[in-house]
């Protein structure tokens, strides 16, 4: 049994005993985190690519923060950390390494342009991305965590996990993701919930019940988790959607900016939202042939509706952001005839190296230009 249940675990699943092989830690604030010791064969080469902080970086993030240096966070879902797919509809791809994120990226490209006005600056870009982040969970890391390291600029590429949401009157009450959804299991004493529990402890140290502890995992997700909305109503097409979007936005991530630009006036840091890409705003025509693939796996997948709603939003957004007065740049589209040999797109909206190098290309002029409107280091 324990030979069986090794090659499941190994060769199947691509796991290993103990927390290695799992990119997330529960966490009792944000929901989840990133687990430093994160490392798997075909996802990551054998490597980590999570510091020991937290972050999507390589090295330590120094504190108390360098006088001179310029420090940007970029914040986001599971584009901005530059997640691989892996046993989806999607051809396999691993996560993205350090070194070919859009945070990466980003960095290069502003040292490049800013060098000669920012003498003697450093300017970082830490990758704080975390995968199904919502904006409220930005929120919860900085107020946790990230105003520790003294940011002078945030920069989110959000839009996918909550943007979209029309209909949901209470974000974070109805966000089903990690340990946000377990706490209701354990208060009702679920059974798949309980035995999953109970099998955490001995699967670090036995493949027997490491395998049997992700069987119940499953269980506990299929029967037990509960449901919630990822896509948002599209009903509301049919009733007065602009409405119903903008009800949603101003109890969701509308609010969550503002938030977070009240803790920016009290810290110190400026910020700026971008729209991240879609694989279904693209103009197919100036795609790769892999791409065009990707994106009619998409439409296939996609439940009647979504796709008509992602683009009524996206029509939306500029003016609800203006209202609410936070600085929002629209990058859903980085397609174009100069890049149609390059795949930019690993599934319906995780980015290539080539992608991430697009998108960070993208933000380049409006990340330089808020940075000379931020505050600068002494």
């Amino acid at each position: 049994m324990e030979l069986l249940s090794y090659y499941a675990v190994v060769h199947v699943f691509d796991n290993s005993l103990g927390n290695t092989a799992e990119r997330h830690l529960y966490s009792s604030i944000r929901g989840h985190k990133l687990n430093p010791e994160y490392q798997r064969g075909f996802d990551t080469g054998g490597q980590r690519i999570h510091s020991d902080q937290g972050f999507r970086h390589d090295t330590l993030i120094e504190q108390p923060k360098p006088d001179d240096t310029f420090r940007i966070f970029l914040m986001g879902g599971s584009t901005a950390y530059a997640i691989g797919s892996q046993g989806s509809i999607y051809p396999d791809h691993p996560t993205l390494t350090n070194q070919e994120t859009v945070a990466y990226f980003l960095q290069q490209d502003l040292r490049e342009r800013l060098g000669d006005q920012m003498p003697g600056v450093t300017i970082e870009v830490i990758n704080a991305g975390v995968v199904a982040y919502h904006s409220f969970q930005h929120v919860l890391y900085l107020y946790e965590t990230l105003y520790q390291y003294s940011p002078d600029m945030i920069v989110f590429l959000d839009g996918h996990n909550d943007f979209y949401n029309v209909g949901v009157d209470n974000p974070v009450q109805s966000y089903g993701y990690s340990s946000a959804r377990m706490v209701d299991a354990l208060n009702d004493r679920k059974p798949f919930f309980s035995l999953y529990a109970f099998l955490r402890y001995p699967a670090q140290y036995f493949y027997t019940f490491k395998m049997a502890s992700k069987l119940t995992q499953g269980l506990y997700d299929r029967y037990e988790a509960p449901k919630y909305n990822t896509s948002g109503d599209v009903t509301s097409l049919q009733r007065d959607f602009s409405a119903e979007l903008e009800q949603t936005a101003k109890v969701g991530f509308l609010r969550n900016y503002k938030l977070i630009e009240s803790f920016g006036d009290y810290h110190g840091f400026c910020y700026h939202v971008f729209l991240q890409p879609e694989v279904v705003y693209e103009d197919t025509n100036v795609l790769s042939e892999t791409d065009r693939e990707i994106a009619q796996l998409t439409r296939d997948w996609y439940k009647p509706g979504r796709e008509d709603l992602m683009h009524r939003a996206r029509v939306d957004f500029p003016a609800l952001f203006e209202e609410a007065n936070v600085p929002f740049t629209d990058i859903a589209e980085i397609g174009g005839p100069l890049h149609k040999d390059k795949v930019l797109y690993v599934d319906y909206t995780h980015l290539t190296p080539e992608g991430s190098k697009l998108v960070a290309a993208r933000m380049l002029p409006v990340v330089a230009e808020r940075i000379s409107q931020c505050k600068t280091p002494s």
